[in-house]
Formats: structure tokens, C-alpha cells, sequence
């Protein structure tokens, strides 16, 4: 795989398919993947920052964000007040001030916790480039060693019941073991870094059972054979499934 260290925009507008891509795939078809369009939600901007912040620094945090006070824009003087913020903002992105104090607190739990504070530290945002099973792919681990592999997950309930239905649910264990087997890391050695987007925000650590592995594994082979089949015949299947009936209605 070639390594590289290229801007989070260089990486999305590569052709090779990531695992966001797969997830997609797997759980709508390829269709829906090629024409879908890109909205962020108030939640992922927050994940967003929260990546910036923990896994990358307050400097490069500072470089990319601004937090803007909370004006009553009713009153002329609140407009300017506004206006000169946005001057020394320029175009970063802008964050309410509230948002601030909670990236703190997160880190502040973060620094709190020795093995969710280990799994940040390593190298961070890296690019991978390659083929896999015939099929050219992208890869960029929020954080890696030599033995390990993490991803950094904000989300509303980190319990351990609702954490594992967001495994299933939003096909975390697709991305952990294709991130595993297309860099040779045994997935046994992937952890989440859960951590709530609200208050307390809390954080754990949480690492894939030999079920969700499997699970997993199916779920991005599967992807990757829809996705193989497209490049080779341009055809982009909608629904698909293995199990149909005589007629080729889909069985549930």
C-alpha cells in the first residue's frame, strides 16, 4: 500500500473506493452511492472538530476553527461586534462558543483517561493507497501504530448496549475489519474511541467481539464484490440481494 500524507480533500476526491463508500453500498446499493449527496449534520461537524482537536492538536485546531460569542443580532452594535469577529476569522470555520467549552470538557475526560489518551497518540490521519481483492481502495486510520488500529466515534449514548447497536447499525465493524485486513492488522487489535456528544461527555474504549468480525468482514466483501462488479460492466445495481425469488422479487 502506498503511504501518504496528502490533505483530507486530496483523499475524498481519489476514485479508489474507502470505507464510507462500502458502508454505503452495503447498506443501500451502488446506485444510491454514486448519486448520494454530501450534507453535513450539526452532529458530524461537531465529530469533525472533535477529531481535529484530540487527534491532530489545539495548534492545527486554532488553524481551521474560530468560536464565534453568542450575539443578540438585533442590536446594531452585536452586528458590528459580529462582523469584526468575522474579519479575524476569515475562512475558518466558525463554531458557536458553547461548542468550545465542550470540545474542552472532551478533552479534559480524554487526558482523564490513560487508555483512551493511548489510543490517540500514533500516527494520525494517514493516507493508504492499494488494491484489494482486485479492487482499488483508500484507506486513512484516524490513528495507527505498528500493532494497532483506532477510530475516534462521537455519538449521543456510549452505553455498552447502544454502542454495540451502533456497530451493527451504522456498519462499524465493516470499516474496523476491511481497515484491518487491507493494512495486515489483526482486527482483534481495532478499538473505538466512543466518546458522548453531550453532556458529560464521557469517553470508552471498545474493541470488536469475534462475531462482530465476522459480521464485519461479510458485510465488506460483500460491498467490495457489488463495487468490483460496477467497474468491470459500468452497471451500478440498485437493491441487491442473493436471496430472490423465481420472479426476481427480493426476499426479506
Amino acid at each position: 500500500m502506498e503511504k501518504t500524507f496528502d490533505s483530507n480533500k486530496d483523499y475524498h476526491s481519489s476514485s479508489n473506493i474507502s470505507a464510507s463508500g462500502l458502508k454505503t453500498i452495503y447498506s443501500q446499493s451502488v446506485s444510491y452511492f454514486l448519486n448520494q449527496k454530501y450534507n453535513e449534520t450539526e452532529a458530524m461537524k461537531f465529530g469533525t472538530a472533535v477529531h481535529t482537536l484530540i487527534l491532530e492538536g489545539r495548534n492545527e485546531f486554532k488553524k481551521n476553527y474560530y468560536f464565534m460569542p453568542k450575539l443578540d443580532l438585533r442590536k446594531k452594535a452585536n452586528k458590528e461586534i459580529r462582523d469584526q469577529h468575522l474579519k479575524i476569522a476569515k475562512n475558518k470555520i466558525l463554531l458557536d462558543s458553547e461548542v468550545g467549552r465542550n470540545l474542552f470538557t472532551i478533552v479534559k475526560n480524554l487526558e482523564q483517561d490513560k487508555l483512551a489518551l493511548y489510543y490517540c497518540n500514533g500516527i494520525v490521519e494517514q493516507s493508504h493507497y492499494g488494491t484489494f481483492e482486485g479492487v482499488k481502495i483508500r484507506v486513512r486510520p484516524d490513528c495507527h501504530s505498528d500493532t494497532w488500529i483506532s477510530d475516534v466515534k462521537t455519538c449521543r449514548d456510549i452505553s455498552l448496549k447502544s454502542f454495540r447497536s451502533e456497530v451493527r447499525n451504522r456498519n462499524y465493524d465493516l470499516q474496523a475489519t476491511f481497515y484491518c485486513d487491507a493494512l495486515g492488522y489483526d482486527p482483534r487489535k481495532f478499538r473505538f474511541v466512543a466518546i458522548r456528544n453531550q453532556y458529560p461527555f464521557d469517553v470508552a474504549v471498545y474493541a470488536l467481539n469475534d462475531d462482530q468480525i465476522e459480521a464485519g468482514r461479510y458485510k465488506y466483501l460483500h460491498a467490495l464484490r457489488l463495487w468490483k462488479h460496477y467497474k468491470d460492466t459500468g452497471v451500478a445495481l440498485g437493491i441487491y440481494s442473493d436471496n430472490k425469488n423465481e420472479d426476481g422479487s427480493i426476499v426479506l
